[in-house]
């Protein structure tokens, strides 16, 4: 693949992250400030719906995505030496793997109750 295509793919990638991302997250102001929960019990078994469990999952791989492009591209942009950039780029490629595990995690456990 070309570095074009690569970076078509990148800017694809921010731009359809951050319109769900923008999308959702009206949704979610909209819907507690018409309907919030009055107790956890109540939050739990609205986030563990099919529909918004789905929608939680995909909004946490989008926020996930996104941030994973914007700091590749800030790294690649500002940090020259390579073997720092790639230290950096592990470290955060292993942080945003384990909040999206621990993400995933909070979800699955949720929809078990």
């Amino acid at each position: 693949m070309s570095r074009g295509a690569q970076g078509l793919r990148a800017w694809l990638v921010q731009r359809v992250t951050a319109v769900y991302l923008g999308l959702f997250t009206l949704y979610l102001l909209l819907h507690f400030l018409v309907s919030p929960p009055a107790d956890y019990p109540q939050w739990s078994a609205w986030a563990g719906s099919p529909l918004v469990a789905i929608g939680l999952a995909l909004y946490v791989i989008a926020v996930l995505l996104h941030a994973w492009v914007g700091m590749r591209d800030v790294l690649i942009d500002y940090v020259h030496p390579i073997g720092i950039r790639l230290t950096l780029l592990g470290i955060m490629a292993f942080g945003l793997l384990g909040c999206g595990l621990w993400a995933l995690r909070a979800l699955l456990l949720n929809s078990a109750l």
